[in-house]
């Protein structure tokens, strides 16, 4: 059932943990969480989300070679907060995309659901987007996360992305702990579960099989203004070289100020999640990305724009592609990475 704007209720909790939300834009104000608690790491940090406020689940996943990846996002987000989820009233969107060696895009869908659930467990998380036949599901410790997708009347697609993680969680500046800001710029949060994991994809789509193991990722965003009016350019990528696990963002707010967020970890330890010393700059074929390790030196790494996965009004970019680097003067990796850029700057 799709009710009206007259119609809407307010998210309503089930229980301690878990919380529904209607399909509609809420009404009234937002209490929105910026700062980390000790536990319920990746709960929902909007309990009402009304016309100025957003958030979504992302996950994806991209083969060692770069060739196939899966995205898969659960939005609570109308399109006057956040500009790409398709309505201004309804917020539960599910967005899926599919890429194969056979075509850069070969799968895109998105639907609405009915209501949503989310119940937090520990500092896990677990999803369903009704009516759609998407849904996740996290472990207490978030050591595993698993989407399922069981949409073949609606999206053609069935199977599931399961992640075993390898590399520790965290916020924008700091690691996983109490007290610590979760702004990745001002009015925009940013809480990573799984930096990076061992994934394992398995989908049939419209018959046919998709099937692949690499390099897994989980986290969500968040914000109590559109995203237009918070962020002005946005750099953020993520992938796997040899033993490392890097993160980086690089961006502006509306206003021009600079932010950026640089992770690292090495066989599943921390090696730095840092605000400073990160640097991305464009090439003529991707983006240079350079992080600060004081005393361990400098990591350098370079992101070939190999695939075009998305591309909407000029302002939004997806890519796929190989990543060369490590820390300067040591060994050199070779990898994949996902890369999301947005330019709301002009």
């Amino acid at each position: 059932m799709i009710f009206s704007l007259l119609s809407f209720a307010l998210p309503t909790l089930i229980h301690a943990a878990t919380v529904t939300f209607p399909p509609t834009v809420g009404l009234g104000t937002s209490d929105v969480q910026y700062t980390s608690s000790a536990s319920s790491f990746d709960s929902l940090k909007i309990p009402n989300v009304n016309s100025t406020t957003y958030e979504w689940y992302y996950f994806d996943a991209i083969s060692d070679d770069g060739s196939y990846s899966v995205v898969a996002t659960f939005f609570v987000a109308p399109d006057t907060a956040f500009p790409f989820t398709g309505s201004p009233t309804m917020t539960l969107e599910v967005l899926l995309s599919i890429q194969t060696p056979d075509s850069d895009v070969f799968y895109l869908n998105g639907e609405f659901a009915t209501n949503a659930q989310v119940t937090t467990d520990g500092d896990g998380a677990s999803g369903v987007w009704e009516g759609t036949g998407l849904s996740f599901n996290g472990s207490s410790d978030m050591s595993s996360y698993e989407v399922v997708i069981n949409s073949a009347d609606l999206m053609g697609v069935t199977g599931t992305i399961s992640m075993q993680s390898i590399a520790p969680a965290h916020y924008p500046c700091t690691a996983n702990e109490a007290g610590v800001t979760m702004q990745l710029m001002p009015h925009v949060g940013w809480a990573n579960a799984i930096p990076d994991s061992q994934a394992t994809v398995q989908l049939e789509i419209n018959g046919q099989n998709v099937s692949f193991t690499g390099s897994g990722y989980h986290d969500m965003n968040w914000g109590d203004i559109p995203f237009t009016d918070a962020v002005g350019t946005w750099h953020w990528g993520h992938g796997r070289l040899g033993p490392y696990s890097l993160v980086w963002f690089n961006g502006t707010s509306q206003d021009g100020s600079p932010f950026a967020s640089g992770y690292i970890s090495m066989n599943g330890a921390i090696l730095a999640t840092q605000c400073s010393g990160v640097s991305v700059t464009a090439t003529s074929s991707g983006f240079d990305i350079e992080i600060d390790l004081a005393d361990e030196g400098v990591f350098q790494a370079q992101f070939s724009t190999d695939h075009e996965l998305l591309s909407f009004d000029g302002v939004y970019f997806r890519w796929s592609g190989s990543l060369v680097g490590g820390i300067s003067g040591d060994e050199q990796y070779t990898g994949s990475a996902m890369f999301d850029e947005f330019d709301f700057s002009s």
